[in-house]
């Protein structure tokens, strides 16, 4: 079993512990493992909350002794959070404020509302607020709109939902900029869809994708990104007919292809998704996505 296994499995059984009454056990369980090589950080916050609840705030600060303003950026920021708040309540203010300002210098706007809303000694100096951040971004993207697409990478590889939020919030503002610029506008709207849907918000990852096709009828991307939302039925343009037309359009783009041939099987169009197979594979006999495909499809 994997050490990331075994504290599910840990946080479980102390979960189980503290809801019957048995807060004592679970703090056992914990300082079993605490100091073990590889213990995860959220162990030990558990373990850090536990013992501040019952009002040991220095045992607790000392299973926390290795987050300190120079290591917070590295520190899980629950971690952080945990060790200001022990800081305040023991009165050490000064120290209390300088990894606040760690955490500020960490985490930027995700860390400030937090310090601010807990009334952490020198957070009302903190420069920060959310428009401003907002206000920040658009005015850097709006200068350097290549920089979107670096950042939506950026996001579907290492999810951040505060930074997302953040992202769909600023460049929804450069939007009329850039409404006069076609192929700007396909970029952005295929940002917007795309961080939409990472977001888990469909009907605007929708919308942003149709109107990056009124740009570009022929984007891929986007004729992709519509074939994976729930077909709501309601639309224009469904998603096969999108599909079909990239698929034409750019016959030699294996996924649009293999996306098209999907959905026709899927929709009981077993002939045209033959068809369409055959004339693939005529083209390109040794397609390794074809001849993939061809299997799928006779099992």
């Amino acid at each position: 079993m994997s050490i990331k296994e075994d504290n599910v499995s840990l946080m479980k059984r102390v979960r189980e512990m503290c809801l019957n009454g048995q807060v004592a056990h679970a703090e056992l369980e914990l300082h079993s493992v605490h100091r073990l090589a590889g213990c995860p950080g959220s162990t030990k916050v558990v373990l850090a909350a536990l013992l501040a609840r019952r009002g040991k705030h220095e045992d607790a600060r000392a299973i926390l002794k290795d987050v300190k303003p120079e290591t917070a950026a590295q520190s899980d920021p629950d971690q952080v959070r945990l060790v200001i708040s022990l800081l305040v309540t023991l009165g050490e203010h000064d120290r209390a404020e300088r990894l606040g300002r760690a955490l500020h210098s960490a985490y930027g706007h995700e860390a400030t509302r937090w310090l601010r809303e807990m009334g952490v000694p020198g957070a009302q100096r903190l420069r920060w607020s959310p428009s401003l951040c907002v206000d920040d971004l658009s005015r850097s993207l709006a200068n350097e709109p290549k920089a979107i697409q670096a950042l939506v990478y950026a996001q579907k590889h290492q999810r951040d939902l505060p930074t997302i939020g953040l992202l769909r919030q600023a460049i929804r503002r450069i939007v009329p900029l850039f409404e006069n610029d076609s192929r700007q506008m396909s970029s952005i709207c295929r940002a917007m869809a795309e961080l939409a849907l990472l977001e888990g918000d469909q009907a605007q990852a929708r919308r942003w994708a149709h109107r990056g096709l009124e740009e570009d009828p022929y984007c891929a991307t986007l004729a992709l990104l519509i074939n994976r939302l729930r077909d709501e039925g309601d639309t224009a343009l469904p998603p096969k007919s999108v599909l079909t037309c990239v698929a034409e359009h750019h016959p030699s783009y294996p996924d649009v292809q293999a996306a098209l041939i999907r959905r026709e099987s899927e929709q009981g169009q077993s002939e045209s998704a033959r068809a369409r197979l055959k004339a693939w594979l005529e083209r390109e006999p040794y397609s390794p996505h074809a001849l993939e495909l061809q299997q799928e499809l006779a099992a």
